[in-house]
């Protein structure tokens, strides 16, 4: 509320400066254009109200020719009105004006990225955006366009290069992206089958982020394809180590892993670890009832089970767990009464439900770059 409530002071300081500008200009040449035409079309802009605006702008334009702050206007409804190529036209006849100010040409320019990325042509979006870079190497606008650009395109190098110049330019360090940009890069070899090179890359990364999870089990899964099954183990546990609460990330990882290598008891060792310091972590405490359960150990698996809906009474998989276990220990009338209680709860997402926070784009499995929209380091847990 308080960033919109900044947005309209600034936008009505906008439009006052505008008709104050206006009305000295009719005040020096008495054949100006009442500017009032043109304040009543950025006040319908200010009010979202595109149709009063685009008439009250087009009769702007119509008696004063040289107001190119009003034909960008014009050009963005039309481009708002699904129409990029008559927005194209008017902007781009702007771009042959002359005595045009820096600002203006930024103003046109960017106008016109827009247009060309509306129309599908993101290299022309492009040359836009590198020509304000050409006279203002330091335009944030311009700068975040391109490294959006290179992030789409998958252009890892030259979106790390942007991103630091944006840090220096804005004073933040952006670690994590860096380490998750180097990662990708190491994806990419990794698809090529060079799997050492990709190693040296997601190393890198946790350079740049010790905390890069997507590094540790990339690694760890480079590991795994060579066989290299301890090696991979290690890499993946760091995951739960740095950061224990998201270890579910390596569950089905290290279950595999540990199976193959016959270190069956060693799975259940790292879940109750990771419990000591997330006891209300419900996968791992599920993951751990299925594997006593599994044992045969039927008291130490109700006992987690039970611990875990303490802690999510909503959770269906608890509850179809310990249903499950009452059958399988002859416990007919627990069985029951639990099963028409489950019958009564609605169907919920459970653990494995990620969503990316620019798309809303969901995925059973978590991941750093959204396959949909592109955007990097967007996705965020549900219950975990």
């Amino acid at each position: 509320m308080t960033e919109i409530i900044a947005l309209l002071v600034v936008a009505v300081v906008v439009i006052s400066w505008a008709a104050v500008q206006m009305y000295r200009r009719t005040q020096s040449d008495p054949e100006r254009p009442d500017p009032q035409t043109y304040i009543d079309g950025l006040q319908a802009l200010l009010r979202g109200q595109d149709e009063a605006a685009f008439s009250k702008l087009k009769e702007t334009v119509n008696t004063d020719t040289s107001n190119i702050d009003a034909y960008i206007h014009l050009g963005n409804i039309f481009r708002r009105r699904k129409k990029p190529e008559l927005a194209l036209q008017v902007h781009r006849d702007l771009t042959f004006r002359g005595n045009l100010t820096l600002e203006q040409k930024k103003e046109i320019l960017t106008a016109l990225s827009h247009d060309f990325s509306e129309s599908g042509d993101e290299a022309a979006a492009i040359r836009a955006i590198n020509e304000i870079l050409g006279f203002s190497p330091n335009d944030r606008f311009a700068l975040t366009s391109l490294l959006r650009h290179h992030e789409k395109s998958g252009d890892w190098k030259e979106a790390a290069i942007i991103r630091k110049k944006l840090d220096k330019l804005n004073g933040h360090d952006s670690g994590r992206m860096l380490a998750l940009y180097k990662t990708f890069e190491g994806y990419d070899l990794a698809a090529q089958g060079d799997r050492h090179r990709a190693r040296l890359f997601f190393k890198e990364a946790i350079h740049f982020d010790r905390n890069c999870l997507a590094a540790y089990i990339a690694i760890g899964d480079s590991y795994y394809d060579e066989k290299r099954l301890e090696d991979a183990i290690g890499y993946w546990t760091k995951v739960i180590t740095i950061k224990p609460c998201e270890g579910h990330l390596v569950f089905e990882r290290l279950k595999k892993g540990f199976f193959e290598v016959g270190r069956y008891g060693d799975y259940a060792d790292t879940l109750t670890t990771l419990l000591q310091s997330c006891p209300e972590h419900l996968t791992a405490r599920l993951e751990l009832a299925y594997f006593m359960e599994k044992k045969g150990e039927f008291d130490a698996s109700r006992e987690h089970y039970t611990t875990a809906l303490d802690n999510h009474p909503d959770s269906m998989l608890a509850k179809l767990g310990l249903y499950r276990l009452h059958l399988e220990t002859n416990r007919r009338e627990a069985a029951t009464g639990l099963l028409k209680q489950t019958i009564k709860m609605a169907v919920k997402r459970e653990a494995s439900d990620f969503r990316c926070g620019e798309c809303g784009l969901r995925s059973e499995t978590m991941t750093w770059l959204c396959p949909r929209c592109k955007a990097v380091d967007s996705f965020s847990a549900g219950i975990s």
